[in-house]
């Protein structure tokens, strides 16, 4: 396994992705309270499991730590308001000792084009996000991956609602009651909570492996 990255994104709140790898030695996990439980995890839900348990420890430092989940599935972990999301080949966890926080990741893959009605309203356009990405260096050109151009901005507005939904998973959302829009600041978009009115901020960050949205309240 290993540490992509781990990063400080606000005062209390901490990011961090972790590639997945194919051969792991689960015994590292043998003297843990949740070892049992992991090894009777199917194979790709152990793997998963035992990613996300090694980036909350490098995040966190502190081995103790035992992951639960509500019965509308958020998780949580005694100290820390967390947020996890696994994808093909990766994980992340999002940390805040005071503030409610989620994360979503998902692999690049064409497939999102298929199933875009399910999940967008009339009233949403990903294809605009095209004209606001972020620059990159050079300020020429879009860093966008070399796929189908409407792939990487439809990503971000299903990673955006799966964000928002588990930011209020209490509520029991539907994708149609999650608005998104492209915000004013640049790498940000604006998540609409229609049941309640609210409105979140969704900061975002792509590459030629995934789309990761996450966000904190």
């Amino acid at each position: 396994m290993a540490l992509l990255f781990i990063n400080e994104i606000d005062k209390d709140v901490r990011l961090g992705v972790w590639e997945m790898e194919e051969n792991l030695n689960y015994e590292q996990f043998a003297s843990l309270p949740f070892y049992d439980r992991l090894m009777s995890l199917s194979e790709n839900r152990r793997k998963e499991t035992a990613s996300v348990y090694s980036l909350l420890f490098a995040m966190t430092g502190n081995r103790n730590l035992v992951i639960g989940h509500e019965p509308s599935g958020k998780p949580y972990v005694e100290g820390y308001k967390i947020g996890i999301s696994h994808t093909k080949g990766f994980v992340s966890v999002i940390l805040s000792m005071s503030c409610d926080v989620a994360v979503d990741i998902e692999y690049i893959n064409i497939r999102v084009l298929r199933i875009a009605d399910r999940f967008l309203r009339e009233d949403e356009k990903p294809a605009t996000l095209l004209f606001s990405m972020k620059k990159d260096k050079s300020g020429d050109k879009d860093i966008i991956p070399d796929v189908v151009p409407d792939v990487i901005p439809t990503l971000l507005f299903w990673c955006a609602k799966e964000t928002i939904y588990k930011l209020y998973s209490d509520e029991r959302l539907t994708f149609q009651n999650i608005k998104i829009m492209d915000a004013e600041q640049g790498g940000a978009l604006c998540g609409n909570n229609l049941i309640t009115g609210e409105s979140v901020r969704i900061d975002y960050t792509f590459n030629n492996d995934y789309v990761l949205t996450y966000a904190r309240e």
